[in-house]
This record gives C-alpha cells, sequence and structure tokens, in this order.
C-alpha cells in the first residue's frame, strides 16, 4: 500500500466528511435561528453573572432584575429579529413543540438580542441602580451636617462661652440675628435637596450668607463718637467684646470657606473645588451603603456593611422630628429599598468592583463623582467582557454537542458508516479517482467574498455549496447494493450491527469537527498529493529555453 493510494482514500473521506459537515452546519444555524439559542445563551450568562454562579441563591430575583434589563430601550434596539411574518410564525411554533412538557420553560419573548455590547450593559445598569439618587441623598445629608455641626453649632458655642462678656442687649440682638442666620442656611440646604440649586451655588451662598452675618455683628462693635452738649468728652459706644466675637467667626469662615490670605499673597486659592469634594461621597461609599444589611432565608441579618453600619451608629438613635434624622431615614429607605431590588450577590460585585475602580482612579485627581462613575463604569465593561469570554467558550462547547449529535442523527440517515466508506474507497478505483479528482476541483474554487467580514475559508466554503449540490458518487446511502456489501462487511463480528453502530459514531465525531477543519485539511492533502508529480527533465529545460531564446532572436530582428 503506497503513499498515493493511502492520500487518495484520505481525501475521500475528508471529502464526505466535508460535505457533511456543510449540511449539519446548516441544520444547526437553522436550529440555532429558530430556537434562538445564542439569544438564550447571552441573558442565561447575565444572569449568572450577577448571580455570581450556577446554583447560588436569589435566582429568581437576579432573572426579575434580567427582565427589566431587557427592557430598557438601550437593549430592546439593539435586536433584529423578525417580529412577524412566516419566520416569527415557525420560530413560535418551534419553540413551543421543543418547550412542551419541560418544567424549566424558555424565558425569551423573541426580541433579545443574540449579541450585547459591553457598553451598552454597562449604561443600562447604571440606570437600574440609580446610583445619582442615592448619591444626591447622601450630599445633602453632608450638607445639612456641615451646616449644623461645623458652623451653627459653632457660633453658639461661641455666643455661650463664659468668658465673652457682653452686654444682655448685644446678646439679644446676636441670638435673633443667628435664628435668622439659621433659617437662611437651611433654606440652602432645602434647595439643595429639592434640586433648585447646584453644591456648588449652594457652598457659594453659605459663605456669603456667613459674610454677611460678621458684617452684621461688626455693627455691634465699639465706636467713637463726640457729644454734642460736650467738646470735651466722648463716649465709647457698642460692646468691646463684640470684636472677639467677630474674630472667632471669621476663623470660623476661613477654616471652612478659605480663600486665601492677603498677607500671603495667594488671595487667588479658594478650597471651594476640595470643599465640594469633601461634602460628595466616594463611589466606593455609595456602593458599598448600597450593600445595606444581607440577609439569609430567614430574613435574619448575616452582615452589615460597614458605612451603613456608621450611618445607623450615628443617626439611628436621633429624634425622629429631627430634621438630620429625617434625611438619614430617606437615605435607609432607599437602601432597604435597593435590598429588595439588588440580591447580595449583586450589590457586592458592584461594591467590589468600585473599590476596583477607586484604586485605579486617585481621589485627589477626580474633580466631582462624576469622574468616578466614568471609571466605574469602565469596570462593569471589563467585568462583563470577562464573563462573557467564558460564557463563549461555554457556548462552543455545547454546540459541539449539538454538532456530535446531528452529525450522528445524519450519518444513521443517509448510512455514512466510516468502515464501509473505507472499504469502498479501498476496492473500488474508480469511486477513490472521482472523489480525489472532485475534491481536488472543489479546493480551487475561487470566487468573491459575499461580504467584508467573511474569512476566506468562509468564503470558499460557501463556494463549495454549489459544487457539491452537482451528482456526486459517495460511499453511503441506504440502497439495496450498499447495504448488501455492508451486511457482508460486517458478517465476521460477533455482533454485526455493532460494526455499522461504530461506523456512524465515527462519522458522527468526524463531521462534528466541522467544514472549515476539513476543508483545510483537504486542501494539505492535496498539496501533498500533488507535490510528488514528476519533474521536467534537464533535457527537455534546455531545449525549451534553446527555443525560447531563438525565437526571441528572430522577434528583435524582425523589429529592425
Amino acid at each position: 500500500m503506497n503513499l498515493p493510494f493511502v492520500l487518495d482514500i484520505a481525501i475521500g473521506l475528508a471529502f464526505v466528511y466535508l460535505i457533511l459537515s456543510l449540511l449539519v452546519s446548516e441544520i444547526q444555524e437553522l436550529l440555532s435561528t429558530l430556537l434562538q439559542w445564542r439569544a438564550a445563551h447571552l441573558k442565561k450568562s447575565i444572569e449568572t453573572l450577577l448571580t455570581g454562579g450556577e446554583g447560588t441563591a436569589n435566582d429568581k430575583s437576579v432573572k426579575t432584575i434580567v427582565e427589566s434589563l431587557y427592557s430598557n430601550p438601550l437593549i430592546k434596539n439593539i435586536s433584529h429579529e423578525s417580529k412577524e411574518g412566516i419566520e416569527s410564525w415557525l420560530r413560535q411554533i418551534t419553540r413551543f413543540v421543543i418547550t412542551l412538557g419541560r418544567k424549566d420553560k424558555l424565558t425569551l419573548k423573541g426580541d433579545e438580542p443574540s449579541y450585547m455590547p459591553s457598553e451598552t450593559f454597562a449604561t443600562t445598569l447604571l440606570e437600574k441602580l440609580s446610583l445619582s439618587q442615592l448619591t444626591k441623598k447622601m450630599t445633602a445629608l453632608n450638607l445639612k451636617l456641615m451646616v449644623k455641626e461645623e458652623i451653627l453649632d459653632k457660633l453658639d458655642s461661641y455666643l455661650n462661652q463664659q468668658d465673652l462678656q457682653i452686654k444682655d442687649e448685644t446678646r439679644q440682638n446676636l441670638t435673633a440675628d443667628l435664628i435668622g442666620l439659621r433659617l437662611k442656611l437651611e433654606a440652602i440646604c432645602t434647595d439643595f435637596s429639592t434640586e433648585k440649586a447646584t453644591l456648588l451655588t449652594c457652598v457659594n451662598r453659605l459663605r456669603d450668607e456667613l459674610n454677611s452675618f460678621i458684617e452684621t455683628t461688626k455693627l455691634l462693635a465699639p465706636t467713637n463718637a463726640l457729644k454734642a452738649q460736650d467738646d470735651t468728652s466722648t463716649e465709647q459706644q457698642g460692646d468691646p467684646e463684640i470684636v472677639k466675637f467677630v474674630s472667632q467667626i471669621k476663623s470660623l469662615k476661613n477654616g471652612i470657606f478659605y480663600q486665601g490670605n492677603p498677607d500671603s499673597n495667594n488671595t487667588s486659592y479658594s478650597n471651594t473645588d476640595e470643599l465640594i469634594r469633601r461634602l460628595q461621597p466616594s463611589l466606593a461609599q455609595t456602593l458599598d451603603l448600597g450593600i445595606g444589611e444581607v440577609r439569609n432565608e430567614q430574613q435574619q441579618v448575616i452582615r452589615v456593611s460597614d458605612t451603613y453600619q456608621l450611618l445607623q451608629n450615628r443617626f439611628g438613635n436621633l429624634d425622629p422630628n429631627d430634621k438630620i434624622y429625617k434625611a438619614y431615614d430617606e437615605i435607609r429607605k432607599d437602601v432597604e429599598a435597593i435590598g429588595q431590588t439588588l440580591p447580595p450577590s449583586v450589590r457586592e460585585s458592584l461594591a467590589a468592583l468600585s473599590r476596583r475602580a477607586q484604586i485605579n482612579v486617585k481621589r485627589a485627581q477626580v474633580q466631582y463623582v462624576e469622574d468616578e462613575l466614568y471609571q466605574f463604569k469602565g469596570e462593569i465593561q471589563i467585568w462583563f467582557d470577562r464573563s462573557m469570554d467564558r460564557a463563549s467558550g461555554v457556548y462552543k462547547r455545547n454546540a459541539k454537542g449539538v454538532t456530535f449529535l446531528i452529525g450522528f442523527l445524519i450519518a444513521l440517515v443517509v448510512n455514512a458508516d466510516t468502515f464501509h466508506m473505507v472499504s469502498r474507497l479501498t476496492t473500488d478505483p474508480t469511486l477513490r479517482d472521482a472523489l480525489a479528482k472532485k475534491a481536488e476541483v472543489a479546493t480551487n474554487i475561487e470566487c468573491l467574498p459575499p461580504s467584508p467580514s467573511d474569512t476566506t475559508t468562509g468564503k470558499q466554503l460557501k463556494c463549495l455549496r454549489d459544487q457539491v449540490n452537482r451528482s456526486i458518487p459517495l460511499p453511503i446511502g441506504r440502497d439495496s447494493a450498499n447495504l448488501e456489501q455492508q451486511t457482508e462487511e460486517s458478517s465476521q463480528w460477533f455482533f454485526p450491527p455493532l460494526r455499522m453502530i461504530l461506523g456512524w459514531l465515527l462519522s458522527g465525531l468526524a463531521i462534528s469537527m466541522g467544514a472549515p477543519f476539513w476543508f483545510e485539511l483537504l486542501g494539505k492533502f492535496i498539496n501533498v498529493r500533488n507535490s510528488g508529480s514528476k519533474p521536467t527533465s534537464t533535457a527537455n529545460q534546455t531545449t525549451a529555453n534553446r527555443s525560447t531564446a531563438d525565437q526571441a532572436t528572430v522577434n528583435q530582428e524582425t523589429s529592425k
């Protein structure tokens, strides 16, 4: 048995497998389109991503979240599936037949996408979280705390300190002015909470109101005024202790709203941006707060996030009528609502991503929380892409199993027995040569690519479909002659049907390798076969060269 003989058999087998692989590919593509395997796998992969793994708790709540994400217009608009006509009816009928009697019904509605960009997923998930609303309430709470603890409480302590010896009349005036300042500052906080003013505007208004209070207090300071009835006597008006009080207020204002020191020639400096960053919570704090309380199936608290625990310890025992408590209570209700909407696995995953985003972008290098939000969005996209890479590998493995199953069924239906095909190719030189020649022609076909995205192999496979549709003698089929030969070949086996079953299994396994594999392998076989052709002899080559030279001389002289 020489090498050309073996190569012809291998070429014949590879060509048959290629033809059957093309048929299986068409069937599998049709099934995946009708049953939306890619869309179903994508949706299941997103559920697994948010759940934190297969078989974990909170599967039902995660499915609810995924359904709400899929209802977002950003995701609905990337689906181009047919929603009407024959294709839609066929898909519904096929899915009904496939899921008949099954407990795990397909949850697809028919308009889900089979591919989702990571940017779309991240944007949709961030909209679902409503982080801006929680951040806004946290900022409002911090603003109210600053007004109460760093401004109003300090002013009260300055006014009521024992070593401040001021007149009763002066104290009454300051108390009335302080009440007016309190109302103004609380109104500014209310404007921010109701979104009537931005945080920057509110910070500037707070500074201006404090400046106005300082100027009003200065009016109570002592001044020298001449009495009309006595030109030689003077009387000091105002309260001399007010100077000390004004100095304390100025120091308080500069500590909060520092705007430079004229004596140091840095009057252009302002810490407004730093103050805004201090009032706004970081993204990591917001998401850690969103974790809230983690409960088990018996609704027992098993873990509380650090940020949420700090809020509880600091404000949980305040008077319910206190304005600070009311701001805290709004945040608490939002956190509980998030806990009812998002399972702990999702909240903890997002909190971990926010911490990683904060590491990648230093807090001092960002201006507002929106900068951190942009970095956080990028971390979600990376998280999604890595998960989809793993999901793609799972889909390919599942598709490989489906391809083997379809290939085995095709081999069974068309009686593509590998053992019988080898026997036929070994004993029938006419069939062997015909398949080898047809395979060589098929691998050398050239055509224009149907679309720029097609690879060279994909282009040639599409052209090959037209070639294999023609009548080709193949060692397969269930005609009487073919069946008789199979029966005779398996007669030596202790269980003759076992030989055909094993042959079908081998064919199914070979078909599952895919048409591109067999197309490339077939090309390599043919190249090896053709590389053994007889080269042109030296004498013939010399004669051909001389003839070419003589002809060139004749042409040159003729041109003269």
